[in-house]
């Protein structure tokens, strides 16, 4: 029974391995898409796209200015850290 378990949780982290990439560029296609339903200048997608990317890989919530900020915000909001 213990082997069984150990072989169940060695399956577990290979395939959470062999499927992470997948999920991140995924999420990257997602923000894209995301972004640009919005109908905003490009500044405030390119906010959006940074921001969504930043709260992704844990990076500090740094906005900036403007429309740029406004983006980043909801780029912000979808992201998970």
């Amino acid at each position: 029974m213990e082997i069984t378990t150990k072989l169940f949780a060695i399956a577990i982290a290979i395939t959470t391995m062999a499927l992470a990439p997948s999920l991140i560029i995924y999420q990257s296609a997602d923000a894209a898409k995301h972004c640009t339903d919005y109908g905003k200048s490009n500044t405030w997608v390119n906010g959006c796209q940074q921001g969504w990317w930043d709260h992704d890989h844990c990076y500090q919530y740094s906005p900036g200015t403007g429309e740029y900020a406004s983006g980043y915000k909801v780029g912000w909001s979808k992201g998970s850290c």
